[in-house]
């Protein structure tokens, strides 16, 4: 029997048992105190040039570089994924998941996998191996519930992009691009949230802390990408995926890609409002993205974007 919605209305229902009481007048002030606190010392490392910026991790940067190489073989890539277990692993649910998997034989070698999903795909899953490896959760506390809830709507905007990539810019945006910019577009929110672990009164009011962090983590996100050697399109898309009426010339591109995702992502069940009517977003019309596409896509894709989503590690 094919499953239907029960992992995601779980990991919301999960989220919503966990919220915390409402703060106290007191409680709220504090926290406005120590966002105020925490924005003067972001902007003042930004100004001074002291705005560190996590390294691209190891497995990650050699893959990469050997990609870069027109001529490499499916050998020498293999050697590299092989190397590192977990990525070898991630890299076979990707391979059976609903969304990658052909036929009913199963993989279970690495070299067939990469023959079959393509270097790009390799990329992407040491990528999703970087961001859980650089913003790890601590094992208990506030900080790890935030994290998770990011990780996960991360993943989603990364299966859906590569869906809608697929499905309706198929002639502008290459699905596997489309899935890059979906795992990177929250790399902000991340990054905050690590930060924020040092101003733990910000836990205590969770709209205080959603709206530093709808202020500042797309032009931190795309300092990271920028940093770490991404393309300019995939920038783009991190930084402008909440830009509703962004609009510009031509066909569908990457950032309204990522940006309609985002948008998807954000629904429990398909049915569900997505927080913006879609007819009014230019993004979501150079798509042909209206509600009835919309829940088409999220019914007749429900178990390949749960499989890739349960594959990338959400």
């Amino acid at each position: 029997m094919r499953e239907s919605r029960s992992a995601p209305l779980e990991f919301v229902k999960q989220a919503l048992d966990d919220e915390p009481a409402p703060p106290t007048a007191e409680e709220l002030a504090a926290s406005r105190e120590a966002a105020f606190e925490f924005v003067q010392q972001l902007a003042r490392d930004l100004s001074d040039g002291k705005f560190e910026l996590p390294p691209f991790p190891d497995i990650a940067l050699r893959v990469r570089e050997a990609l870069n190489d027109p001529d490499v073989s499916v050998e020498k890539i293999a050697r590299i994924v092989l190397s590192e277990p977990v990525l070898a692993a991630r890299l076979l649910r990707i391979a059976n998941s609903a969304l990658m998997r052909r036929g009913a034989n199963e993989i279970t070698d690495v070299k067939t996998a990469i023959a079959r999903l393509g270097f790009e795909m390799v990329r992407n899953a040491a990528v999703a191996l970087a961001l859980d490896s650089t913003f790890k959760a601590p094992e208990t506390g506030p900080l790890r519930q935030h994290i998770e809830r990011t990780r996960h709507h991360s993943v989603r905007v990364a299966v859906l992009s590569y869906v809608l990539a697929r499905r309706l810019a198929k002639d502008s945006v290459k699905p596997d691009e489309a899935m890059l910019a979906g795992l990177l577009h929250g790399i902000g929110r991340f990054y905050i949230l690590m930060r924020v672990d040092a101003f733990p009164t910000l836990f205590g009011h969770r709209d205080v802390l959603e709206d530093l962090l709808a202020q500042w983590h797309s032009g931190v996100g795309r300092a990271i990408v920028e940093s770490w050697g991404f393309p300019e399109p995939v920038a783009t898309a991190v930084d402008e995926h909440e830009v509703l009426d962004r609009e510009h010339v031509g066909k569908a591109d990457l950032a309204d890609v990522v940006l309609a995702a985002n948008l998807l992502a954000r629904r429990a069940t398909p049915e569900q409002a997505a927080g913006a009517e879609l007819a009014t977003v230019p993004a979501c019309v150079k798509l042909g993205l209206d509600e009835s596409v919309a829940v088409g896509v999220l019914v007749e894709s429900e178990e390949e974007i749960r499989s890739m989503s349960q594959a990338l590690g959400s």
